[in-house]
């Protein structure tokens, strides 16, 4: 009698024991499941973000800003040319280019498009969003040959500073906007080709 009361007592204790060891077990792998994961991730972030980087890439050609000076007296108006100068030989298949300036500084006039390049599909003045757009797409197969160290004009316009102060000129990249991205295409591989830009400030006087 003794013994099976002492079963009896026995028997739900183990039960209880099991229970609780097993319990505290799935507690613990559960801990380090989510530990390993963790770590997994931040490895796998690392090794995706290392294998995006790209080398950085020497640029082919320079967009140029170029007037007599820079130094502008307000209502007078100021002839501004802008220039590419490659620094090999390329053909390109077009080049597409977007000036940004501040309408309420100046007021921008007679953009010209280069003649010795193929017509420009579009060539104007957006007042709205303060960009010079001007986009130029050559049809030869051969593409046009900017000859490496020589001035190519891309296009000119006219500025009159409105007030006294500073107004800038810089070409877009797309960082403000990305319908304004100015590129220029290899002809060889359609690819867009890296190229460096200077800015143009004015400095307006009375």
């Amino acid at each position: 009698m003794k013994e099976n009361k002492l079963i009896k007592f026995l028997i739900p204790l183990i039960a209880a024991l099991v229970v609780f060891e097993s319990i505290v077990l799935v507690t613990n792998l559960d801990k380090g499941t989510k530990t390993n994961t963790n770590t997994t991730n931040t490895v796998v972030n690392t090794a995706t973000t290392s294998a995006t980087v790209e080398p950085t890439q020497e640029p082919v050609a320079e967009m140029i800003f170029d007037t007599a000076s820079k130094d502008m007296k307000v209502g007078k108006s100021y002839k501004v040319n802008l220039n590419i100068v490659a620094k090999k030989d390329l053909m390109v298949d077009g080049i597409e280019t977007y000036v940004k300036y501040d309408p309420s500084l100046v007021t921008v006039s007679g953009l010209v498009s280069n003649d010795k390049l193929p017509k420009a599909t579009i060539s104007k003045i957006d007042v709205q969003n303060g960009i010079i757009k001007n986009v130029v797409l050559i049809d030869a197969k051969t593409g046009y040959k900017l000859v490496s160290n020589e001035i190519s004009p891309i296009l000119s316009f006219n500025v009159t500073p409105k007030k006294v102060g500073l107004a800038d000129f810089e070409i877009s990249s797309g960082n403000d906007n990305k319908e304004f991205v100015t590129i220029i295409v290899e002809n060889t591989t359609s690819k867009q080709l890296v190229f460096s830009t200077n800015k143009l400030e004015i400095n307006a006087t009375k």
